[in-house]
Protein backbone atom coordinates (compact mmCIF):
# COMPACT_ATOMS: atom_id res chain seq x y z
CA UNK A 1 0.00 0.00 0.00
CA UNK A 2 1.54 3.46 -0.96
CA UNK A 3 1.18 5.79 2.09
CA UNK A 4 3.45 8.23 0.90
CA UNK A 5 3.06 9.56 -2.95
CA UNK A 6 2.72 13.54 -2.06
CA UNK A 7 4.40 16.31 -3.79
CA UNK A 8 7.87 18.11 -2.51
CA UNK A 9 6.05 21.00 -1.13
CA UNK A 10 3.76 18.49 0.70
CA UNK A 11 6.91 16.95 2.21
CA UNK A 12 7.83 20.33 3.49
CA UNK A 13 4.75 21.06 5.22
CA UNK A 14 4.36 17.59 6.81
CA UNK A 15 7.64 17.92 8.08
CA UNK A 16 9.29 21.06 7.42
CA UNK A 17 12.02 21.07 10.51
CA UNK A 18 14.57 18.25 8.68
CA UNK A 19 17.22 21.34 9.13
CA UNK A 20 16.90 21.83 13.31
CA UNK A 21 16.39 18.13 13.58
CA UNK A 22 20.05 17.99 12.30
CA UNK A 23 21.18 20.77 14.50
CA UNK A 24 20.07 19.38 17.66
CA UNK A 25 21.38 16.12 16.29
CA UNK A 26 24.89 17.03 15.30
CA UNK A 27 24.76 18.48 18.70
CA UNK A 28 23.45 16.13 20.85
CA UNK A 29 25.33 13.56 19.28
CA UNK A 30 28.43 15.50 19.88
CA UNK A 31 27.76 15.73 23.83
CA UNK A 32 27.14 12.55 24.27
CA UNK A 33 30.03 10.91 22.05
CA UNK A 34 31.99 12.94 24.34
CA UNK A 35 30.08 12.36 27.58
CA UNK A 36 30.15 8.48 27.03
CA UNK A 37 34.09 8.49 26.27
CA UNK A 38 34.58 10.41 29.24
CA UNK A 39 32.83 7.67 31.17
CA UNK A 40 34.72 5.20 29.49
CA UNK A 41 37.69 6.48 30.38
CA UNK A 42 36.22 7.15 33.98
CA UNK A 43 34.96 3.43 34.24
CA UNK A 44 39.04 2.60 33.56
CA UNK A 45 40.67 5.30 35.33
CA UNK A 46 38.52 4.64 38.27
CA UNK A 47 36.99 1.64 38.43
CA UNK A 48 33.43 0.32 38.77
CA UNK A 49 32.51 1.40 42.45
CA UNK A 50 33.76 5.03 42.30
CA UNK A 51 31.53 5.77 39.37
CA UNK A 52 28.76 3.62 41.49
CA UNK A 53 29.33 6.19 44.06
CA UNK A 54 28.94 8.86 41.54
CA UNK A 55 25.72 7.37 40.15
CA UNK A 56 24.46 7.48 43.92
CA UNK A 57 25.21 10.57 44.62
CA UNK A 58 23.51 12.04 41.35
CA UNK A 59 20.07 9.75 41.63
CA UNK A 60 20.10 12.18 45.07
CA UNK A 61 21.11 15.34 43.43
CA UNK A 62 18.50 14.52 40.56
CA UNK A 63 15.83 14.16 43.29
CA UNK A 64 15.99 17.69 44.87
CA UNK A 65 16.93 18.98 41.36
CA UNK A 66 13.20 18.09 40.47
CA UNK A 67 11.31 19.94 43.47
CA UNK A 68 13.49 23.06 41.94
CA UNK A 69 13.86 23.02 38.28
CA UNK A 70 10.72 20.56 38.15
CA UNK A 71 8.01 21.17 35.49
CA UNK A 72 8.76 24.47 35.09
CA UNK A 73 10.75 24.95 32.14
CA UNK A 74 8.33 22.24 29.70
CA UNK A 75 5.72 24.24 30.66
CA UNK A 76 7.24 27.70 29.85
CA UNK A 77 8.40 26.34 26.39
CA UNK A 78 4.48 25.41 25.86
CA UNK A 79 3.36 28.71 26.78
CA UNK A 80 6.31 30.51 24.67
CA UNK A 81 5.04 27.94 21.83
CA UNK A 82 1.47 28.72 22.08
CA UNK A 83 1.82 32.14 22.91
CA UNK A 84 4.37 32.76 19.56
CA UNK A 85 1.32 30.70 17.80
CA UNK A 86 -1.11 33.40 18.88
CA UNK A 87 1.18 36.39 18.06
CA UNK A 88 1.97 37.01 21.76
CA UNK A 89 5.83 37.35 20.42
CA UNK A 90 7.41 39.44 23.06
CA UNK A 91 5.72 38.29 26.71
CA UNK A 92 8.31 37.79 29.17
CA UNK A 93 6.21 37.50 31.83
CA UNK A 94 5.86 34.23 32.02
CA UNK A 95 9.74 33.65 32.03
CA UNK A 96 10.17 36.18 34.70
CA UNK A 97 7.57 34.18 36.44
CA UNK A 98 8.82 30.67 35.89
CA UNK A 99 12.51 32.38 36.55
CA UNK A 100 11.52 33.75 40.00
CA UNK A 101 9.26 30.26 40.93
CA UNK A 102 12.50 28.33 39.76
CA UNK A 103 14.97 29.84 42.07
CA UNK A 104 13.14 30.08 44.99
CA UNK A 105 12.15 26.33 44.65
CA UNK A 106 16.29 25.78 44.76
CA UNK A 107 16.92 28.45 47.19
CA UNK A 108 14.53 26.80 49.65
CA UNK A 109 15.79 22.87 48.71
CA UNK A 110 19.56 24.08 49.60
CA UNK A 111 18.87 25.54 53.19
CA UNK A 112 16.85 22.53 53.93
CA UNK A 113 19.83 20.40 52.44
CA UNK A 114 22.54 22.31 54.56
CA UNK A 115 20.41 22.83 57.90
CA UNK A 116 19.51 18.99 58.53
CA UNK A 117 23.16 17.78 56.91
CA UNK A 118 24.40 14.38 58.22
CA UNK A 119 20.79 13.38 58.62
CA UNK A 120 19.78 12.87 55.33
CA UNK A 121 22.48 10.24 54.84
CA UNK A 122 19.83 7.72 55.22
CA UNK A 123 18.98 8.71 51.52
CA UNK A 124 22.62 6.79 50.57
CA UNK A 125 22.89 3.07 50.17
CA UNK A 126 26.55 3.73 50.50
CA UNK A 127 27.75 6.22 52.84
CA UNK A 128 30.46 6.93 50.83
CA UNK A 129 27.91 8.36 48.75
CA UNK A 130 27.61 11.52 50.88
CA UNK A 131 29.84 13.71 50.77
CA UNK A 132 30.19 13.54 46.99
CA UNK A 133 26.32 14.67 46.90
CA UNK A 134 27.42 17.46 49.50
CA UNK A 135 29.60 18.98 46.77
CA UNK A 136 27.17 18.90 44.52
CA UNK A 137 24.58 20.71 46.33
CA UNK A 138 25.65 24.68 44.70
CA UNK A 139 24.63 23.15 41.72
CA UNK A 140 21.12 23.23 42.61
CA UNK A 141 20.76 27.31 42.08
CA UNK A 142 22.42 27.06 38.52
CA UNK A 143 20.41 24.15 37.77
CA UNK A 144 17.17 25.94 38.12
CA UNK A 145 18.50 28.93 35.87
CA UNK A 146 20.12 26.48 33.31
CA UNK A 147 16.47 24.65 33.40
CA UNK A 148 14.40 27.79 32.92
CA UNK A 149 16.20 29.17 30.27
CA UNK A 150 16.93 26.64 28.40
CA UNK A 151 12.77 26.32 28.60
CA UNK A 152 12.72 29.72 27.03
CA UNK A 153 15.35 29.13 23.63
CA UNK A 154 13.08 25.64 23.78
CA UNK A 155 9.46 27.47 23.16
CA UNK A 156 11.22 30.27 20.28
CA UNK A 157 12.68 27.22 18.50
CA UNK A 158 16.27 28.39 19.03
CA UNK A 159 17.61 25.31 18.65
CA UNK A 160 21.03 26.39 18.23
CA UNK A 161 21.09 28.33 21.17
CA UNK A 162 19.38 25.05 23.41
CA UNK A 163 21.96 22.53 22.03
CA UNK A 164 25.18 24.28 22.37
CA UNK A 165 24.41 24.33 25.87
CA UNK A 166 24.35 21.52 26.68
CA UNK A 167 27.08 20.84 24.82
CA UNK A 168 29.39 23.43 26.29
CA UNK A 169 28.41 21.97 29.80
CA UNK A 170 29.61 18.54 28.96
CA UNK A 171 32.69 19.99 27.64
CA UNK A 172 33.73 21.77 30.52
CA UNK A 173 32.34 18.96 32.77
CA UNK A 174 35.41 17.05 30.73
CA UNK A 175 37.78 19.92 31.07
CA UNK A 176 37.45 19.97 34.76
CA UNK A 177 36.52 16.28 35.71
CA UNK A 178 40.05 15.68 33.85
CA UNK A 179 42.21 18.76 35.82
CA UNK A 180 40.47 17.70 39.61
CA UNK A 181 41.76 13.78 38.40
CA UNK A 182 45.08 15.66 37.49
CA UNK A 183 45.77 17.23 40.89
CA UNK A 184 45.64 20.45 39.14
CA UNK A 185 43.56 22.23 42.22
CA UNK A 186 44.91 19.81 44.83
CA UNK A 187 44.55 16.37 46.11
CA UNK A 188 41.19 15.53 44.56
CA UNK A 189 40.30 11.92 43.67
CA UNK A 190 37.83 9.29 42.51
CA UNK A 191 34.07 9.74 42.55
CA UNK A 192 34.98 13.45 44.49
CA UNK A 193 36.58 15.24 42.13
CA UNK A 194 34.38 13.52 39.62
CA UNK A 195 31.31 15.90 41.73
CA UNK A 196 33.81 18.93 41.89
CA UNK A 197 33.59 19.37 38.08
CA UNK A 198 29.89 18.39 37.70
CA UNK A 199 29.37 21.76 39.99
CA UNK A 200 31.73 24.17 38.49
CA UNK A 201 30.64 23.41 34.99
CA UNK A 202 27.09 23.73 35.85
CA UNK A 203 27.32 26.88 37.72
CA UNK A 204 29.11 28.38 34.37
CA UNK A 205 27.36 27.10 32.31
CA UNK A 206 24.31 28.67 33.63
CA UNK A 207 25.81 32.21 33.70
CA UNK A 208 26.90 31.52 30.37
CA UNK A 209 23.13 30.91 29.51
CA UNK A 210 21.47 34.16 31.15
CA UNK A 211 24.13 36.00 29.22
CA UNK A 212 23.23 35.01 25.94
CA UNK A 213 18.96 35.21 27.04
CA UNK A 214 19.86 38.56 27.29
CA UNK A 215 21.69 38.95 24.50
CA UNK A 216 18.85 37.45 22.25
CA UNK A 217 16.44 40.32 23.31
CA UNK A 218 15.28 38.60 26.39
CA UNK A 219 14.35 40.67 29.15
CA UNK A 220 12.58 40.68 32.96
CA UNK A 221 8.79 42.04 32.89
CA UNK A 222 6.43 42.52 35.23
CA UNK A 223 5.88 38.59 36.25
CA UNK A 224 2.39 36.97 35.24
CA UNK A 225 0.00 35.51 37.68
CA UNK A 226 1.92 32.15 39.70
CA UNK A 227 -0.76 30.06 38.52
CA UNK A 228 -0.49 30.15 35.12
CA UNK A 229 2.74 28.82 35.42
CA UNK A 230 2.70 26.45 38.86
CA UNK A 231 -0.90 24.87 37.90
CA UNK A 232 -0.06 23.31 34.17
CA UNK A 233 3.72 22.43 35.99
CA UNK A 234 2.62 20.94 39.25
CA UNK A 235 1.64 17.47 37.24
CA UNK A 236 4.75 17.17 35.51
CA UNK A 237 6.55 18.69 38.96
CA UNK A 238 5.03 15.30 40.39
CA UNK A 239 6.02 13.19 37.83
CA UNK A 240 10.20 14.20 37.52
CA UNK A 241 9.93 14.21 41.16
CA UNK A 242 8.61 10.89 41.22
CA UNK A 243 11.32 10.06 38.54
CA UNK A 244 13.77 11.00 41.10
CA UNK A 245 12.11 9.21 43.83
CA UNK A 246 12.28 6.22 42.37
CA UNK A 247 16.01 6.64 40.84
CA UNK A 248 17.07 7.31 44.22
CA UNK A 249 14.84 4.30 45.38
CA UNK A 250 16.82 2.12 43.03
CA UNK A 251 19.86 3.32 44.27
CA UNK A 252 19.23 2.01 47.73
CA UNK A 253 16.73 -1.04 47.03
CA UNK A 254 18.74 -2.85 44.71
CA UNK A 255 21.91 -2.89 45.82
CA UNK A 256 20.62 -3.93 49.71
CA UNK A 257 18.76 -6.66 47.22
CA UNK A 258 22.10 -7.99 45.79
CA UNK A 259 23.67 -7.94 49.10
CA UNK A 260 20.67 -10.21 50.19
CA UNK A 261 21.78 -12.43 47.78
CA UNK A 262 25.38 -13.15 48.84
CA UNK A 263 27.29 -10.02 47.05
CA UNK A 264 29.18 -7.85 49.34
CA UNK A 265 28.36 -4.23 50.04
CA UNK A 266 31.39 -3.53 47.12
CA UNK A 267 30.18 -6.11 44.90
CA UNK A 268 26.52 -4.53 45.07
CA UNK A 269 28.13 -1.03 44.55
CA UNK A 270 30.03 -1.95 41.24
CA UNK A 271 26.69 -3.92 39.99
CA UNK A 272 24.84 -0.92 40.38
CA UNK A 273 27.54 0.93 38.99
CA UNK A 274 27.60 -1.46 35.79
CA UNK A 275 24.01 -0.96 34.80
CA UNK A 276 23.82 2.62 35.34
CA UNK A 277 27.64 4.18 34.15
CA UNK A 278 27.92 1.26 31.63
CA UNK A 279 25.12 0.01 29.80
CA UNK A 280 22.63 2.45 30.64
CA UNK A 281 24.39 4.92 28.33
CA UNK A 282 24.76 2.77 25.33
CA UNK A 283 21.28 1.47 26.16
CA UNK A 284 20.71 5.37 25.46
CA UNK A 285 22.38 5.86 22.59
CA UNK A 286 19.19 5.83 20.37
CA UNK A 287 17.73 8.82 22.65
CA UNK A 288 20.68 11.56 20.98
CA UNK A 289 18.23 11.17 17.72
CA UNK A 290 14.83 10.29 18.82
CA UNK A 291 15.33 13.21 21.62
CA UNK A 292 16.07 15.91 18.65
CA UNK A 293 13.29 14.76 16.96
CA UNK A 294 11.34 15.34 20.12
CA UNK A 295 12.96 18.94 20.81
CA UNK A 296 11.94 20.25 17.67
CA UNK A 297 8.53 18.50 17.55
CA UNK A 298 7.41 19.43 20.47
CA UNK A 299 7.20 23.06 20.20
CA UNK A 300 5.04 22.58 16.65
CA UNK A 301 2.93 20.11 18.50
CA UNK A 302 1.63 22.50 21.34
CA UNK A 303 0.96 25.14 18.81
CA UNK A 304 -0.98 23.00 16.62
CA UNK A 305 -2.96 21.53 19.97
CA UNK A 306 -3.77 25.45 20.96
CA UNK A 307 -4.68 25.51 17.15
CA UNK A 308 -7.06 22.30 17.64
CA UNK A 309 -5.26 21.70 13.93
CA UNK A 310 -4.92 17.60 14.94
CA UNK A 311 -4.79 16.03 11.97
CA UNK A 312 -1.31 17.97 11.25
CA UNK A 313 -0.73 16.86 14.64
CA UNK A 314 -0.87 13.63 13.98
CA UNK A 315 1.25 13.32 11.32
CA UNK A 316 4.26 15.27 12.64
CA UNK A 317 4.01 12.91 15.80
CA UNK A 318 3.85 9.36 13.84
CA UNK A 319 6.53 10.63 11.90
CA UNK A 320 8.53 11.20 14.83
CA UNK A 321 7.31 7.85 16.48
CA UNK A 322 7.88 5.71 13.52
CA UNK A 323 11.18 7.13 12.37
CA UNK A 324 12.33 6.45 16.91
CA UNK A 325 11.21 3.04 16.76
CA UNK A 326 13.01 2.17 13.61
CA UNK A 327 15.85 3.36 14.77
CA UNK A 328 15.71 1.73 18.29
CA UNK A 329 15.28 -1.21 16.14
CA UNK A 330 18.50 -0.92 14.83
CA UNK A 331 20.33 -1.37 18.19
CA UNK A 332 18.47 -3.75 19.01
CA UNK A 333 20.09 -6.02 15.94
CA UNK A 334 23.75 -4.49 17.06
CA UNK A 335 22.94 -5.02 21.22
CA UNK A 336 21.21 -8.34 21.37
CA UNK A 337 24.49 -10.74 20.42
CA UNK A 338 27.21 -8.14 20.48
CA UNK A 339 26.93 -6.57 24.11
CA UNK A 340 30.08 -8.51 25.96
CA UNK A 341 32.27 -7.35 22.49
CA UNK A 342 31.31 -3.97 22.78
CA UNK A 343 31.52 -3.47 26.79
CA UNK A 344 35.02 -5.44 26.25
CA UNK A 345 36.51 -3.34 23.93
CA UNK A 346 35.01 0.19 25.48
CA UNK A 347 35.43 -0.86 29.47
CA UNK A 348 37.45 -3.84 29.36
CA UNK A 349 33.85 -5.44 31.56
CA UNK A 350 31.85 -8.33 30.16
CA UNK A 351 29.29 -8.29 32.72
CA UNK A 352 28.31 -4.74 31.68
CA UNK A 353 27.96 -6.23 28.20
CA UNK A 354 25.60 -9.37 29.30
CA UNK A 355 23.25 -7.29 31.07
CA UNK A 356 23.25 -4.71 27.64
CA UNK A 357 22.15 -7.99 25.87
CA UNK A 358 19.37 -8.33 27.93
CA UNK A 359 18.28 -5.32 28.86
CA UNK A 360 17.90 -4.25 25.08
CA UNK A 361 13.95 -5.15 24.31
CA UNK A 362 13.54 -2.63 26.76
CA UNK A 363 14.61 0.43 23.79
CA UNK A 364 11.20 0.31 22.15
CA UNK A 365 8.83 0.75 25.10
CA UNK A 366 11.21 2.99 26.35
CA UNK A 367 11.50 5.20 23.15
CA UNK A 368 7.24 5.13 22.63
CA UNK A 369 7.22 5.84 26.20
CA UNK A 370 9.02 8.95 26.19
CA UNK A 371 8.25 10.09 23.18
CA UNK A 372 4.09 9.99 23.86
CA UNK A 373 4.62 10.85 27.48
CA UNK A 374 6.10 14.48 25.99
CA UNK A 375 3.58 15.06 23.61
CA UNK A 376 0.76 14.95 26.48
CA UNK A 377 2.83 17.34 28.24
CA UNK A 378 2.64 19.89 25.09
CA UNK A 379 -0.24 19.60 24.76
CA UNK A 380 -1.84 20.24 28.01
CA UNK A 381 -2.77 16.30 29.44
CA UNK A 382 -0.12 16.54 32.01
CA UNK A 383 -2.46 14.57 34.69
CA UNK A 384 -2.79 11.82 32.56
CA UNK A 385 1.21 11.92 31.65
CA UNK A 386 1.52 11.51 35.46
CA UNK A 387 -1.04 8.74 35.43
CA UNK A 388 0.53 6.91 33.43
CA UNK A 389 4.09 7.39 34.66
CA UNK A 390 3.01 6.45 37.76
CA UNK A 391 1.56 3.31 37.58
CA UNK A 392 4.36 2.27 35.58
CA UNK A 393 7.17 2.93 38.10
CA UNK A 394 5.14 1.76 41.01
CA UNK A 395 5.45 -1.38 39.03
CA UNK A 396 8.93 -1.65 38.19
CA UNK A 397 9.80 -0.93 42.05
CA UNK A 398 7.81 -4.26 42.81
CA UNK A 399 9.51 -6.68 40.95
CA UNK A 400 12.81 -4.59 41.83
CA UNK A 401 11.82 -5.70 45.18
CA UNK A 402 11.04 -9.17 44.46
CA UNK A 403 13.23 -10.09 41.53
CA UNK A 404 16.31 -9.68 42.43
CA UNK A 405 16.59 -13.02 44.23
CA UNK A 406 15.90 -14.83 41.05
CA UNK A 407 17.63 -12.82 38.51
CA UNK A 408 20.47 -10.31 40.65
CA UNK A 409 21.22 -7.20 38.53
CA UNK A 410 19.11 -8.41 35.58
CA UNK A 411 16.26 -7.83 37.17
CA UNK A 412 16.68 -4.30 36.75
CA UNK A 413 16.29 -4.93 33.09
CA UNK A 414 12.77 -6.79 32.90
CA UNK A 415 11.89 -3.86 35.70
CA UNK A 416 11.92 -1.31 33.87
CA UNK A 417 11.21 -2.95 30.48
CA UNK A 418 7.28 -3.56 32.38
CA UNK A 419 7.45 0.21 33.86
CA UNK A 420 8.39 1.45 30.04
CA UNK A 421 5.35 -0.76 28.32
CA UNK A 422 2.83 -0.24 31.19
CA UNK A 423 3.63 3.44 30.74
CA UNK A 424 3.76 3.58 26.72
CA UNK A 425 0.50 1.83 26.52
CA UNK A 426 -1.41 4.47 28.68
CA UNK A 427 -0.01 7.31 27.15
CA UNK A 428 -0.69 5.59 23.63
CA UNK A 429 -5.14 5.38 24.78
CA UNK A 430 -4.77 8.43 26.19
CA UNK A 431 -3.38 10.16 22.92
CA UNK A 432 -5.69 8.66 20.66
CA UNK A 433 -8.65 9.87 23.23
CA UNK A 434 -7.36 13.14 22.81
CA UNK A 435 -6.78 13.12 19.35
CA UNK A 436 -7.07 10.19 17.62
CA UNK A 437 -3.33 9.61 16.95
CA UNK A 438 -2.01 5.87 16.77
CA UNK A 439 -2.71 3.92 13.79
CA UNK A 440 0.51 3.45 11.86
CA UNK A 441 2.74 3.04 15.36
CA UNK A 442 1.65 -0.47 16.13
CA UNK A 443 2.94 -1.55 12.06
CA UNK A 444 6.43 -0.10 12.52
CA UNK A 445 6.79 -1.41 16.40
CA UNK A 446 5.83 -4.82 14.85
CA UNK A 447 8.23 -4.69 12.56
CA UNK A 448 10.94 -2.85 14.05
CA UNK A 449 11.16 -6.21 16.59
CA UNK A 450 10.68 -8.29 14.33
CA UNK A 451 13.48 -7.43 11.67
CA UNK A 452 16.05 -5.99 14.73
CA UNK A 453 15.52 -9.84 15.89
CA UNK A 454 16.52 -12.19 12.29
CA UNK A 455 19.48 -9.66 12.17
CA UNK A 456 20.48 -10.39 15.85
CA UNK A 457 20.07 -14.22 15.14
CA UNK A 458 21.97 -13.48 11.51
CA UNK A 459 24.71 -11.92 13.41
CA UNK A 460 24.70 -14.94 15.77
CA UNK A 461 24.96 -17.46 13.26
CA UNK A 462 28.33 -16.37 12.18
CA UNK A 463 30.22 -15.23 14.61
CA UNK A 464 31.65 -18.23 15.90
CA UNK A 465 33.62 -17.93 12.33
CA UNK A 466 35.17 -15.14 13.91
CA UNK A 467 36.60 -16.42 16.61
CA UNK A 468 40.16 -16.46 15.78
CA UNK A 469 39.98 -12.96 14.40
CA UNK A 470 40.64 -9.38 16.98
CA UNK A 471 38.20 -7.94 18.81
CA UNK A 472 37.52 -4.59 16.88
CA UNK A 473 37.55 -6.27 13.08
CA UNK A 474 34.74 -8.71 14.26
CA UNK A 475 33.49 -6.26 16.10
CA UNK A 476 33.07 -4.37 13.11
CA UNK A 477 31.97 -6.37 10.73
CA UNK A 478 28.98 -8.45 12.59
CA UNK A 479 27.74 -4.87 13.62
CA UNK A 480 27.84 -3.93 9.59
CA UNK A 481 26.68 -7.18 8.99
CA UNK A 482 23.49 -6.72 11.70
CA UNK A 483 22.60 -3.38 10.35
CA UNK A 484 22.84 -3.90 6.62
CA UNK A 485 20.22 -7.19 7.16
CA UNK A 486 18.10 -4.95 9.25
CA UNK A 487 17.92 -2.14 7.04
CA UNK A 488 17.38 -3.89 3.78
CA UNK A 489 14.48 -5.68 5.67
CA UNK A 490 12.98 -2.08 6.67
CA UNK A 491 13.48 -1.20 2.65
CA UNK A 492 11.90 -4.49 1.64
CA UNK A 493 8.70 -3.79 4.07
CA UNK A 494 7.95 -0.28 2.86
CA UNK A 495 9.34 1.29 5.77
CA UNK A 496 12.76 3.16 4.74
CA UNK A 497 11.95 4.45 1.29
CA UNK A 498 16.01 4.98 -0.36
CA UNK A 499 14.45 6.01 -3.99
CA UNK A 500 12.09 8.32 -2.60
CA UNK A 501 14.89 10.29 -0.32
CA UNK A 502 17.57 10.32 -3.08
CA UNK A 503 14.46 11.93 -5.18
CA UNK A 504 13.96 14.23 -2.32
CA UNK A 505 17.88 15.41 -2.63
CA UNK A 506 17.97 15.79 -5.93
CA UNK A 507 14.56 17.59 -6.73
CA UNK A 508 15.78 19.82 -4.07
CA UNK A 509 18.73 20.63 -5.47
CA UNK A 510 16.35 21.62 -9.24
CA UNK A 511 13.85 23.08 -7.57
CA UNK A 512 11.37 20.99 -9.07
CA UNK A 513 8.67 19.84 -7.68
CA UNK A 514 8.25 15.75 -8.79
CA UNK A 515 5.96 13.21 -7.08
CA UNK A 516 8.10 10.47 -4.75
CA UNK A 517 7.92 8.54 -1.49
CA UNK A 518 8.88 9.17 2.16
CA UNK A 519 8.91 7.70 5.31
CA UNK A 520 5.72 7.98 7.31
Amino acid sequence: MDFFDISILKMKKRFPKAGAVATVTLFGVFTRLISFLFKVYLSRALGAEALGLYQIALSVFLLFASLASSGIPLILSRKVAEADALGQKNNFSIFTTALISSLSAASFVTAVLLFFGEKLSFLFSDPLAYPVFLIMVPALLSTAVYCVVRGWFWGKKMFAAFSFTETLEEVLRIVFGLLFLGGVFGAITGATAIAYAFTVSDIIVAIVLLSVFFIKGGTLQKPAPPKSVLSPALPVTAMRLSASVFATLLAIVLPAELVKTGLTPTEATEAFGRVTGMANPLLFVPSTVTGSIAVVLLPDISALAVKKNYDLLNRRLSFGINISLLICGLFIALYSFLGEKITLLLYGDKLSGRYLSFATLSMMPMCLSQMSQSTLNSIGKEKQAFFSYLIGNVVMLILIAVLPRYLGVYSVAVATAASFAIDASFNCFFLHKATGWGRSTIRYLFCGLSFAAVAALFTASFLPMLSGVALFPTLLFSALCAACVYLLLSFTAGLIDINGFLSVCKKSRSHKGKRLKKIS
